[in-house]
């Protein structure tokens, strides 16, 4: 018994729970790896810290041949994450404002479209737009999509609060209706908090309201 508590010692032994927890955050920050200014960027930039994520993973459980076991497998998700990001952005930028970002995509609404002014109710204008997001979300089953709603400075800040996450519901319920599935969705309502541009001219305020949809990817494989 000495000589195996010796041996665990000597050798740097780290406790299953030790693992489970790095694993844990390892396999986190592995998900969420992709990249900057073009497609090709953001997808090395995936398969690179995909890489970091499966040598650290692997070094924890097998030591150096684990680590570039790990490594290999790694660079492959990130890849893979990178890639359907790439292809799910510019099949939503047919339909909306949308942006690439480090994390995932992000996907502009602009209120002015969606709402008439102090109104939660979605006009009918706007429904064609959201049926078409759904085509392409609905294709995508590692998404995982934040419905962020957004006002300008105007009016009573608890007001606008309330007001932001009715709309960020309204446009969910759109997205629920034509197949999204509700585990993949929630919402969260800003109010003023998170502008974007200043609110002290008309324009500004105008790019201020608006309903956002954050979407990252689960890692999860996808047929």
């Amino acid at each position: 018994m000495m000589i195996n508590k010796l041996e665990n010692k000597q050798n740097g032994g780290v406790s299953m729970s030790a693992k489970n927890s790095v694993l844990m955050g390892v396999l986190a920050s592995l998900l969420l790896a992709s990249g900057c200014a073009s497609d090709q960027k953001r997808t090395a930039m995936g398969a690179g810290g995909g890489a970091v994520g499966g040598a650290a993973i692997g070094a924890l459980l097998g030591g150096g041949k684990g680590a570039a076991i790990g490594a290999g497998l790694g660079a492959v998700a990130g890849g893979v994450v990178g890639n359907r990001l790439d292809k799910q952005a510019k099949e939503l930028a047919q339909v909306a404002d949308t942006k690439r970002t480090q994390d995932g995509i992000l996907v502009n609404l602009k209120n002015d479209l969606l709402f008439e002014t102090g109104s939660a109710k979605l006009q009918a204008a706007a429904i064609p737009q959201l049926e078409q997001l759904s085509g392409v979300l609905v294709k995508y089953p590692a998404n995982r999509i934040l419905v962020a709603g957004h006002t300008d400075s105007i009016g009573n800040p608890t007001f606008n609060e309330g007001l932001s996450l009715q709309r960020a519901k309204a446009v969910q319920n759109v997205l629920l209706e034509k197949g999204v599935p509700a585990d993949q969705i929630r919402t969260e309502g800003y109010g003023e908090s998170k502008p974007i541009d200043s609110n002290s001219s008309k324009s500004g305020r105008q790019k201020n309201r608006r309903v956002e949809l954050v979407i990252t990817d689960n890692g999860a494989k996808t047929s």
